[in-house]
C-alpha cells in the first residue's frame, strides 16, 4: 500500500510543485510544504532541513518525526521510517489533543509494519486506528485500514478472512463519487485482483477486473481526474485481463484486451511493455517478449538499477529463450540471475548496516537528549513536590487550626453547661440535706433479707425503696464515701439491711445505672469540682482524690460523661475566667 501513497502524494504536489516560485531564497524552509515539495528531488537536504527544524523548534516535534519517516519510506529505508512515524504516534498518544494525526500515524505503522513483514504487528495497529477511524467518522482512513488488514490476513494465510477485509474495504467506497476514494477503489480493485491471480482464482479476478474497467469508465470527463492518471490505470486493468481471458480460454476477448492496452499511452512505455509480457508469453510470442524486456532492461541500465524488477524482466527472457531453445542465452541469463542477485544481496547488506548505524547514532543523540530531559523532569518534579509538600503543610497546619477553635469553643460551650448543671445539682443537694436532717440519727427501716414474691410492680417496696435509697444517698453524699475506692456493694446493702438482689433493684429504680455507674457520677461530679477550684493540681491527683485511681479509666469516663478529656475540661475552664 505504501506506493499507492506515494502516487497520491507524486498527484498531489506535482501541481503545487508547477505553482511554486523558482526563487526559494524568499521561502521559509523550515516548513511542512516546502520540505513536503523537496524531498523526492532532494531527500538528503530534507533530513538535514528536519534536523536543524527541530534544533530551531521551527516545527513541532511530531511533526518533524512525521517528515523524516516519510523522507526515510521514500528511500526504502523503513526501518527507520518506522522509527521515526513510532515516534510521532507516542507522542501523539500521550498528548492526546491531534487524534487525526494519531490517526495518520497508526496508518503509517500500520502500513511499514506490513513492509517489513510484520504482519501481527501490523494487524494491531490496523485495528487500534480502525477504531479511531470510526470514532472519527473518516472513512477513507476505515478503508486503507481494513484494506491493509485484509492484506496482512493473506499474507498469514488466512486468505478467506483477508478477501473478507477486502470487500469491507472495497464496499465502503463502492458508492462514492468523491474522486481521491474512486481513485483508491481502483487501487484496491487492482490489488485484490493482483492476489486472485495468485491464488490461480481467474474467474474471480476477471470480476473484479470488469469492475474496475466499469468505475475508469464512469471517472471519463471528470475534470479532476488527470488524463495521465486514467491512462495508466486503463492499462494496469487492460494488460491484466487480456491475459485473464486467454487463460480462460475466452481468446478473442484477450485479444481485444490486449488491443486496447496497446492504444494506451502506458503502454508505449518501458514499464508498459514489461507489462505486456505475461499476455505474449502465454499467447506464445516468444520474440515480442524479448523486444518488450529490451526497452525495460535499457532503462534499468540508465538508472543504474539492479533489483527485483529487473530479475523479474531476465526471468521472462529466460522464459521466451527456453520456448525458442535457445539453451546458450538461457545458460547466460540465469548466471547474470546470480550474479544480480548476489549483488542485491551485498547491496541490501550494505544498506542495512548503513540503516543500523544511523538508527545507533540517532539512538545516541535520543539517548541524551532523553537524559538531560530526565534531569530537567527530576528538578522538576523535585520542586513541584516540595511546594506540594509545603501547601499540604499550611493546608493541614490551617484546618488544624480551624479544628483546633471549633473544639475549643465546643468545650466552652460544654463547660458553661455543666456548670449550670453542677449549681443546680448543688441546690438540689442543698435541699436533699435539709429534708434528711429530719430524720437524721433514725435507722434505716427493716426490709429483711428474702426476696418478695411479685417484686415487680410492687408499688409499696418501690415507695421504700425510693426513701431508702434517698437516706443512702444522703449518707454517701455527706461522708463522701464515693471517694473510697474500696466500697463494696456488700457494705452498703447491709447499711440498708437488704439483701444484694433487692439492693441492685433499688440502685438501679433511682439511677437508672448500677451501683459502680451512679458512685462513678459522684467521683466524677467531685472531680469538676476539683478541677474548678484547684487547677494547679495534677490530674492524676485529681483522679485519686476523687476515688479512681486508673488514669485510663478516669479519662474514659470523663469523656463519656462530659464530650471532653480531663485537659480540655480544666482549659475549657481557664478560658472562661479569662
Amino acid at each position: 500500500m505504501r506506493h499507492f501513497y506515494i502516487c497520491l502524494l507524486l498527484l498531489g504536489f506535482l501541481s503545487a510543485s508547477a505553482l511554486a516560485s523558482g526563487d526559494k531564497g524568499t521561502k521559509d524552509i523550515y516548513t511542512e510544504q516546502y520540505i513536503t515539495d523537496i524531498y523526492m528531488d532532494e531527500p538528503k537536504r530534507a533530513l538535514q532541513l528536519l534536523d536543524e527544524a527541530e534544533t530551531k523548534q521551527a516545527l513541532p516535534i511530531y511533526k518533524v518525526d512525521d517528515l523524516r519517516s516519510m523522507v526515510y519510506s521514500y528511500l526504502y529505508q523503513d526501518k527507520s521510517a518506522f522509527h521515526y512515524a513510532r515516534r510521532a504516534y507516542v507522542h501523539d498518544s500521550i498528548s492526546q489533543n491531534n487524534p487525526d494525526h494519531l490517526l495518520k500515524m497508526t496508518i503509517t505503522l500500520a502500513d511499514l509494519s506490513h513492509t517489513l513483514s510484520e504482519y501481527k504487528e501490523s494487524n494491531r495497529y490496523s485495528v487500534e486506528g480502525l477504531e479511531l477511524a470510526r470514532r472519527l467518522n473518516d472513512r477513507e482512513a476505515e478503508c486503507k485500514l481494513l484494506f491493509c488488514m485484509g492484506e496482512n490476513k493473506w499474507m498469514l494465510s488466512l486468505k478467506d478472512e483477508g478477501y473478507e477485509f477486502f470487500d469491507k474495504a472495497i464496499a465502503l467506497l463502492d458508492t462514492t463519487e468523491d474522486v481521491k476514494n474512486k481513485s483508491m477503489l481502483s487501487y484496491f480493485y487492482g490489488v485484490k485482483m493482483g492476489y486472485l491471480i495468485n491464488d490461480n482464482r481467474l474467474e474471480d479476478a476477471l470480476q473484479i477486473g470488469l469492475q474496475r474497467e466499469k468505475l475508469l469508465d464512469g471517472m471519463k470527463g471528470n475534470p479532476e481526474v488527470r488524463e495521465a492518471f486514467l491512462d495508466q490505470q486503463y492499462g494496469y486493468v487492460y494488460s491484466k485481463l487480456s491475459r485473464i481471458c486467454h487463460l480462460l480460454g475466452d481468446v478473442e476477448r484477450g485479444k481485444e484486451y490486449h488491443k486496447k492496452y496497446r492504444s494506451t499511452h502506458a503502454y508505449n512505455t518501458p514499464a508498459g511493455k514489461r507489462d505486456a509480457t505475461p499476455y505474449l508469453l502465454v499467447t506464445k510470442q516468444y520474440q515480442a517478449v524479448l523486444d518488450h524486456c529490451r526497452d525495460f532492461k535499457e532503462l534499468m541500465r540508465r538508472q543504474d538499477t539492479l533489483n527485483i524488477q529487473y530479475v523479474g524482466v531476465l526471468q521472462r527472457e529466460i522464459d521466451a529463450y527456453l520456448a525458442l531453445k535457445d539453451y546458450e542465452k538461457v545458460a547466460a541469463l540465469r548466471a547474470s540471475i546470480l550474479s544480480i542477485t548476489d549483488s542485491i544481496y551485498r547491496r541490501d547488506k550494505t544498506n542495512v548496516a548503513l540503516e543500523l548505524d544511523n538508527l545507533y547514532e540517532v539512538n545516541e543523540k535520543e539517548a541524551r537528549i532523553a537524559e538531560q530531559a530526565f534531569q530537567l523532569t527530576i528538578r522538576t518534579i523535585t520542586l513541584v513536590f516540595i511546594l506540594c509538600i509545603s501547601l499540604l503543610s499550611l493546608f493541614f497546619l490551617w484546618r488544624m487550626w480551624v479544628q483546633n477553635r471549633k473544639i475549643k469553643r465546643k468545650n466552652q460551650v460544654l463547660v458553661e453547661r455543666i456548670n449550670e448543671q453542677m449549681s443546680m445539682q448543688t441546690e438540689m443537694n442543698r435541699l436533699q440535706a435539709d429534708a434528711e436532717r429530719v430524720s437524721e440519727g433514725q435507722p434505716f427501716p427493716e426490709t429483711g433479707q428474702t426476696e418478695p414474691e411479685a417484686s415487680d410492680g410492687n408499688e409499696e417496696e418501690a415507695r421504700m425503696n425510693k426513701m431508702i435509697f434517698g437516706k443512702l444517698d444522703y449518707i454517701i453524699k455527706r461522708d463522701e464515701l464515693y471517694l473510697s475506692a474500696d466500697i463494696s456493694r456488700e457494705e452498703l446493702a447491709r447499711m440498708v439491711k437488704m439483701n444484694n438482689t433487692r439492693f441492685a433493684r433499688m440502685i438501679k429504680e433511682n439511677t437508672d445505672t448500677n451501683l459502680n455507674g451512679y458512685l462513678n457520677n459522684l467521683r466524677l461530679n467531685y472531680a469538676m469540682h476539683l478541677l474548678k477550684e484547684h487547677p494547679e493540681y495534677t490530674l492524676r491527683a485529681i483522679a485519686e482524690a476523687s476515688g479512681i485511681n486508673s488514669m485510663p479509666t478516669f479519662h474514659q469516663l470523663f469523656k463519656a460523661r462530659t464530650g471532653m478529656t480531663p485537659s480540655e475540661f480544666k482549659n475549657a475552664e481557664k478560658e472562661l475566667r479569662k
